[in-house]
């Protein structure tokens, strides 16, 4: 069912859409215009908060540009066929007409939050080595808004800042076959993580099981799955849902900058394999706060791409 409502969320909705409106007939310009502003807001949030790489290819993307393109050629071809009309509106289509207008107002108010609060970050970033090498890598979930980072709340946390990695193909999916549930048709599982810090391994957590299937039947004890928690100065960097049996240092022990660390796996609460990393640093009050990242001068994000 999961999938079922990734997948229509993705791609029916704007197909649904595009059939309304190349088989409805406006009888009136304001009817036209609300539908047109609810049709053009409706994909532009899909370009902006949809996993493409997810759910296809990162390309796709694009294609949610050439449907609003669209939508605004249909709009000038309805226009012209709509005849003025001097009766009055009926009370039905007044009604239909107000709550399309609502719920287009709302969804442009959602693309505005997205667009000004994904770069939003209250704290100091903290400059990091990105942790996987040699190929193009997707970020799913990050940011400065719970609108494109799961892990974003509205209080102070230690993965305030979190983000999700993902190895790209040169088609730019992320697995041999969509929303796979296969851990090995995923490009990023069984990748070397590389130290992303000079710094000390404060903790290790190893022997949870990669989950099969994209099941997440786990304790809340080993939701993290395997992990290792890094210090590195005064700040603390965890990598989550480590392969089982993949981690190569041990607590206590002193790291290098580069040095291989572990393998990526899909352990813990994990729907595929990624991987996730966090840094975070202690307040006066000793409370954890998670800290934005920056890798080679940029700060990611949801949807956003990195190369090296």
């Amino acid at each position: 069912m999961e999938v079922f409502l990734y997948l229509f969320i993705h791609y029916a909705a704007p197909v649904l859409l595009l059939l309304y409106f190349l088989l409805h007939k406006f009888n009136s310009s304001i009817g036209l215009i609300v539908t047109t502003l609810l049709s053009i807001s409706t994909v532009f949030f899909l370009y902006l908060w949809g996993q493409w790489a997810i759910v296809g290819s990162l390309y796709i993307k694009y294609v949610m540009i050439a449907v609003i393109l669209f939508f605004i050629y249909l709009f000038v071809v309805k226009n012209r066929s709509i005849t003025s009309s001097k009766g009055t509106m009926r009370l039905f289509l007044k009604i239909r007409v107000a709550l399309t207008l609502l719920i287009s107002v709302l969804v442009i108010f959602v693309c505005v939050k997205i667009l000004t609060e994904v770069d939003s970050y209250e704290l100091e970033a903290v400059d990091l080595e990105f942790p996987l090498k040699g190929s193009e890598f997707y970020v799913s979930s990050g940011g400065g808004s719970k609108l494109v980072n799961n892990h974003f709340k509205d209080y102070p946390n230690s993965q305030q800042y979190a983000i999700d990695i993902n190895k790209l193909s040169g088609a730019k999916f992320i697995s041999k076959k969509i929303l796979s549930r296969n851990n090995e048709d995923h490009y990023v599982f069984s990748d070397t993580v590389y130290c992303p810090c000079k710094g000390v391994i404060e903790k290790i957590k190893e022997g949870v099981e990669d989950n099969r299937q994209s099941s997440m039947n786990v304790s809340n004890k080993d939701g993290t799955g395997n992990y290792i928690s890094l210090k590195c100065d005064t700040t603390f960097v965890k990598m989550y849902h480590l392969k089982k049996g993949s981690i190569l240092v041990s607590e206590g022990e002193k790291v290098r900058l580069g040095f291989p660390l572990a393998l990526v796996g899909n352990s813990g609460f994990s729907q595929e394999p990624h991987l996730h990393i966090q840094a975070s640093i202690y307040t006066e009050d000793s409370t954890s706060v998670g800290v934005p990242m920056r890798f080679n001068g940029k700060i990611l994000s949801r949807n956003d791409t990195y190369k090296n």
